[in-house]
């Protein structure tokens, strides 16, 4: 061996680059054998800091200069100073300081794999020239050829066509090219993808045990159609498997956010509801098939998922790079990456993963996927909750912070067959979305149409009912009690969605109906004609609803009738808006009894909740249909139980997040974040407001029954700007889905304490992990 040193090779590049006159050094090189390269490389300083303490020059300087001379005519590969060999291993070592360096500014800087420039162009621009280079293609052979003593890595390697070698893309501690098979021996396809450590990295022996236990730990011949790859060898320094065209997760979700439309507000961001179905799906499928063949990932994140889409409807997943990630395990530092969200909070603290660790990245990869941005580690964004309590149910389940918590409350066995289920409670709530979407306004003009309570109103509830009465139906109750029981809960709730659309539509239909026949426009409508007519009635007015009206309540009477009208319907309107956009799907009880004032906050919350549909259709009918001077005290009752809804909603809610926060001596549920709650605090703005308006409703309507003041219409006119100028357009509109997700956050969290609770008495073990945790070649 020649004496060979880093330090040597660094004065030859100094040389090459016009940066020295040492021209021993460069001829020095071609005395080289390739374990002298293989010394040499092995002590490149592995960061920027060290790199340029030892050499006095910068890495990103060295790259600079070097490529300057390797793209040059008269120098680079060509240049009389090195022979052939030697400019092939110039280019590797080239080759591998921009691979250092893509490693360092991801790790280190949270710079994303597209950024960054060398030399005026994108590190894969130049890593492709390289390695498209016979003399860099030669040297790589070389450098990374498996001794003799490793029988079934040199078969393999001997299988090799380096001359088809080809530059695919960075990992964090590796470089990945494509080769093609000289001989059809190594397995099915002719064209696989060859993995080869950055060579500083091999002085680390952890991240060079993972690299050659790669095969026996995830390797295997597998089905055409698997979602994972097979692997053919592995070796100390590589890892040679089928390529799988595509492109990563990563770069396939950046195309789709591409296309969308920023929303008005975040909270309104929608839920990609399509991608869900499509994506969502296959990912699940492809982790039934991994927690069968293999058992872990412990590594999910989208650059290690590949979509490969055959058409619009339809894609694969196929997923990569299985083992914790070696920055995890601390065999490599740096700084947390942009996926490192994904990982479970237990990896990133003991480097360890395990059959619930995937659970947590499965979570955060759907949330992706949805198209919505991530929230606090453990939390589920806002959106989902606003969507859909079931959706947002199972995303809790899966990326709660305590691996103990996962799977808590959707009825899911934690084993071999988990992802199984959980595809299929996913695919269940995606259909109940998609039979929500299907009806959703469009147009303005529809978006318009839908403000009023209407028939597409019911068909829109009566369609989603269908959905879950079909479910329910299907779902074994022996075997899934969990599963059956949310299902029965929320078919019961769709149900009464359904009346309450009707009972909203007939109190907007007859306030309207009375309104024109104050105005001397009401025609006689057939069912009238045949209703009198069955009851031996003469006359035009409507059967049994005009009988009950008051003697000196006196129809037509437009201008003494306008109080009482403009009062009926803007109190129509907002209260048919409050329980479908906020109430609708939700309720505080869960599959287990509560006891005590947990008992009683929850009795009181439900009570009110499905009170909101019909308390506004009885005090709106009341004065509309029996005596109008009703409506100065159906007015301000009206306003009461709305304070006292608020009231009670926010008790249950307060003292479920409180609990949530207290529980397991202070460590608290993740699924509810820490501090002020955004969402829940719109509907803690609602009462103080509701309360005051209360009081001058009060006090006015009991002068205005008494007779004591008699400028009705003013007040009258007050009120209904103040229900369309709040209750309509900013409470029950823009403020919604503020006050829907705070409060499903408040009853999920209640839900998850209750099993959390009688799960502590009976003190029942959690499950043992399943198998062994491996580490991944990054």
């Amino acid at each position: 061996m020649a004496d060979a040193s880093v330090d040597l090779l660094s004065a030859a590049c100094a040389h090459l680059t016009g940066r020295a006159e040492d021209r021993s050094a460069a001829t020095a090189l071609d005395d080289w054998d390739v374990e002298d390269w293989r010394a040499a490389l092995l002590d490149v300083p592995l960061d920027e800091r060290a790199y340029a303490d030892r050499f006095t020059v910068t890495r990103a300087d060295e790259m600079d200069a070097l490529w300057a001379w390797w793209t040059d005519p008269g120098s680079g590969p060509h240049d009389t100073r090195v022979s052939p060999a030697t400019g092939g291993y110039l280019g590797f070592l080239l080759l591998t300081l921009i691979s250092m360096h893509r490693s360092d500014r991801m790790r280190y800087h949270g710079e994303s794999y597209a950024s960054g420039e060398i030399a005026g162009r994108t590190p894969d621009e130049l890593c492709t020239e390289l390695v498209a280079d016979p003399r860099v293609q030669q040297a790589l052979e070389r450098l990374y050829a498996p001794p003799e003593t490793d029988a079934e890595a040199c078969r393999v390697w001997a299988t090799i066509d380096f001359a088809t070698m080809a530059f695919h893309r960075h990992g964090t501690t590796s470089v990945i090219v494509t080769v093609d098979s000289a001989a059809p021996a190594v397995g099915r396809a002719s064209h696989h993808a060859l993995k080869c450590l950055i060579y500083p990295y091999l002085r680390i022996p952890a991240i060079v045990k993972a690299t050659r236990d790669y095969r026996r730990d995830f390797g295997g011949v597998r089905p055409e159609g698997s979602p994972l790859v097979t692997v053919w060898a592995s070796h100390d320094s590589w890892v040679l498997m089928d390529f799988v065209p595509g492109r990563t997760l990563t770069d396939h979700l950046a195309a789709l956010a591409k296309g969308r439309k920023d929303p008005r507000s975040e909270i309104g961001r929608p839920v990609d509801i399509r991608q869900l179905r499509v994506l969502g799906t296959a990912l699940l499928d492809a982790m039934a098939v991994l927690a069968a063949d293999v058992g872990h990932h412990n590594d999910l994140t989208p650059s290690n998922i590949i979509v490969q889409t055959e058409h619009d409807a339809t894609v694969k997943i196929r997923l990569i790079d299985l083992g914790v990630n070696f920055l995890h395990t601390r065999s490599l530092v740096g700084a947390e990456s942009r996926e490192s969200v994904y990982v479970a909070p237990e990896v990133k603290t003991t480097g360890t993963g395990g059959h619930r660790a995937d659970l947590y990245s499965v979570g955060m990869v759907l949330i992706a996927i949805g198209g919505i941005p991530h929230s606090a580690p453990g939390t589920v964004p806002d959106q989902f909750y606003v969507a859909s309590v079931g959706l947002a149910r199972l995303l809790e389940d899966l990326v709660d912070a305590d691996p103990r918590q996962r799977l808590l409350v959707s009825g899911i066995d934690p084993g071999p067959g988990r992802f199984t289920e959980i595809r299929d409670l996913f695919a269940r709530e995606i259909e109940v979305l998609e039979a929500a979407e299907s009806e959703r306004p469009t147009s303005r003009y529809q978006r318009l149409k839908n403000a009023l309570p209407g028939a597409g109103a019911v068909e829109r509830q009566r369609k989603i009912w269908k959905v879950r009465r079909r479910q329910a139906e299907a779902t074994d109750a022996a075997a899934h009690p969990v599963q059956a029981h949310h299902l029965r809960q929320a078919k019961s709730l769709k149900r009464w969605a359904i009346a309450c659309s009707w009972m909203s539509w007939i109190t907007v239909a007859l306030v309207l109906t009375w309104w024109s026949r104050d105005l001397d426009l009401f025609w006689q409508a057939k069912w009238v004609e045949y209703a009198n007519a069955f009851l031996n009635r003469s006359g035009d007015g409507i059967p049994l609803l005009d009988d009950v009206r008051a003697a000196d309540y006196p129809i037509p009477d437009a201008w003494d009738n306008l109080p009482v009208r403009i009062v009926a319907l803007t109190y129509a309107l907002p209260g048919m808006r409050l329980y479908m956009n906020v109430f609708a799907d939700m309720t505080p009880h869960s599959a287990l009894r509560r006891r005590g004032w947990k008992s009683v906050r929850t009795a009181a919350a439900s009570f009110m909740m499905r009170a909101s549909a019909v308390y506004p259709t009885v005090y709106i009918l009341l004065p509309t249909l029996v005596q109008r001077k009703w409506w100065v005290i159906c007015c301000p009752l009206g306003i009461i139980t709305v304070a006292t809804m608020i009231s009670a909603c926010l008790w249950f809610a307060r003292d479920a997040n409180a609990r949530a926060r207290a529980w397991n001596g202070g460590k608290g549920l993740s699924t509810v974040p820490k501090g002020e709650i955004p969402t829940l605090e719109r509907l803690a703005s609602w009462a103080p407001a509701a309360w005051l308006y209360a009081l001058p409703v009060v006090i006015i309507g009991i002068f205005l029954y008494s007779d004591r003041l008699q400028d009705e219409l003013m007040y009258a006119i007050a009120i209904g700007l103040i229900n369309i100028g709040i209750w309509y357009f900013k409470n029950t509109g823009t403020d919604a889905p503020y006050v829907r997700a705070g409060l499903t956050r408040a009853i999920l969290a209640a839900e998850r304490l209750d099993v959390l609770e009688a799960r502590a008495k009976r003190r029942v073990p959690g499950p043992r992990a399943e198998r062994p945790v491996q580490e991944a070649v990054a």
